[in-house]
């Protein structure tokens, strides 16, 4: 996985002079754009910072990163493995949407360790960027007698084409997988943000 290198004036600038960037520290950034040929920016504690970027990356994605190397002009960092993992699973499908692997749920890990609940069950969790419908996010729960199936899209009329169309995914699945599948579909719910 190719590091991200970014100016370190503007990391001392966002984080301080009191802080020290050193190897090993670990940070949170956005990505808030990506120009295709390995350069954007990102939002470190609300701050944008030109970047060079990995391919892979896209924009919006949360990044938790690594410093691995400090010179006296760049700092040099690194997705951690869940976020290397998510971005190398990314991959652009016909007509220019985006499919990714979504990193697992607590719930998800905790049944991956053996939780009485997780027993012989299997989660895979998808994200579809699709390029007239946003953000598509897709769960798979496969355990020994069935399949339960999760859309959460936009509200509106992206999720009622999609439960509209429910029934007959589950029935394709159902006759494929010779066992009981469940399909729902939930609306997004978007963040409201009110201000005085």
């Amino acid at each position: 996985m190719d590091p991200i290198a970014v100016d370190i004036r503007l990391i001392r600038a966002v984080l301080g002079t009191e802080l020290r960037v050193a190897p090993g520290r670990a940070l949170m950034a956005r990505v808030v754009s990506t120009d295709g040929q390995g350069r954007g920016s990102l939002s470190i504690a609300g701050a944008l910072i030109d970047a060079k970027l990995p391919k892979g990356v896209q924009a919006g994605q949360e990044l938790r990163l690594t410093v691995r190397d400090v010179s006296p002009e760049r700092v040099v960092l690194s997705l951690s493995d869940q976020a290397a993992a998510a971005v190398q699973a990314a991959a652009e499908l016909p007509g220019g949407g985006h499919i990714r692997v979504a990193a697992p749920s607590e719930e998800d890990e905790a049944g991956a360790r053996g939780g009485q609940s997780g027993a012989g069950r299997h989660t895979l969790a998808l994200v579809y960027d699709a390029p007239a419908l946003g953000a598509v996010e897709l769960r798979f729960e496969l355990d020994p007698g069935s399949l339960r199936v999760n859309a959460t899209l936009a509200a509106g009329q992206p999720a009622t084409s999609a439960a509209g169309a429910a029934g007959e995914l589950r029935d394709a699945l159902a006759a494929a997988l010779d066992r009981p599948v469940t399909v729902e579909i939930t609306p997004r719910r978007e963040p409201l943000d009110l201000y005085a």
